[in-house]
């Protein structure tokens, strides 16, 4: 009996050992990784792209993932091939060098939920959504692509939400009537601190603009920030870019050294009168010479 006793406690000392280092005996095997947080090691270490790469990279190699949901602050995604969207509820998230591919089932290829917030750099989104590539506030996306968006007559290709900056991207090939990129008050309040900058933004035929300002009313003694939109070439639409006509006073809209295509069906612009308009030309150099209200 002495003898059994001792070999259950010698058994007992050896799992407990296995267990602490990882569980490699049979039985104990490791826990299984965080759906939340997929680790992509084939993409290899991140080194940062060409200067004029817009987004994602070629020749890497990506670990195909489903549609996930992030809770965990701080959380990196880096090298995924992501079939749905991404759901962004923690702080400080990053997504880079991935492709996100919607299958019509999600609203959005990456949306930021309230009290979540996100960098995306050198990423490509396409594929179905049912309202945008990209959408949500307090999101930050540099070398991005947006490309054959559709799934929804009126998709915009990426609407940001009151702190959102949008830089050195391009926005092709939406379907649809949506404009390419919205500025649009959200649940977060309405949309300043917003900046879109060095981008290139084509809305092509089909309605929209390449760029549809309604950021929302301001707050009484709490006006939000301004909203930049700054050394963009943009193309395309009814209006290539158009301010709603009852945007509220304390709304600080500042529109500057942007280039514009010879292709909106009826004007480059459509703006009220109080709108900071400065250097805003044609690609060929050609002076705007009708700002139309």
């Amino acid at each position: 009996m002495v003898q059994v006793r001792g070999y259950v406690r010698v058994l007992l000392a050896v799992l407990i050992a296995g267990a602490a280092i990882g569980g490699v005996l049979v039985g104990l095997g490791p826990a299984p990784p965080s759906a939340e947080i997929p680790t992509c090691l084939q993409t290899g270490a991140y080194t940062p792209p060409d200067p004029d790469s817009v987004g994602l990279p070629s020749g890497l190699a990506l670990c195909r993932v489903g549609a996930l949901t992030v809770s965990t602050p701080g959380t990196v995604l880096d090298g995924l091939d992501v079939a749905g969207g991404i759901v962004v509820e923690a702080r400080d998230v990053v997504i880079r060098r991935s492709r996100i591919t919607g299958d019509g089932s999600r609203p959005a290829g990456i949306r930021t939920a309230e009290g979540g917030s996100v960098r995306i750099e050198d990423t490509t989104v396409t594929g179905s959504f049912t309202e945008a590539g990209v959408a949500g506030a307090d999101w930050t996306a540099e070398r991005i692509e947006l490309a054959g968006l559709g799934g929804a007559p009126d998709l915009t290709g990426a609407r940001l939400g009151p702190r959102s900056t949008l830089r050195n991207s391009w926005l092709h090939d939406l379907a649809g009537s949506g404009d390419a990129l919205a500025v649009a008050s959200s649940d977060g309040g309405p949309a300043g601190d917003v900046l879109v900058e060095g981008n290139r933004i084509e809305r092509g035929p089909g309605g929209g603009s390449a760029v549809g300002l309604d950021p929302g009313p301001g707050r009484r003694g709490d006006p939000p920030g301004p909203v930049v939109i700054r050394g963009n070439e943009l193309g395309g639409g009814t209006y290539t870019l158009r301010l709603v006509d009852d945007v509220d006073g304390n709304a600080d809209l500042r529109v500057s050294g942007n280039r514009f295509l010879r292709d909106a069906v009826v004007a480059p612009l459509r703006v009220p009168g109080a709108t900071d308009l400065v250097d805003n030309l044609f690609v060929d150099g050609g002076f705007l010479a009708a700002e139309v209200r």
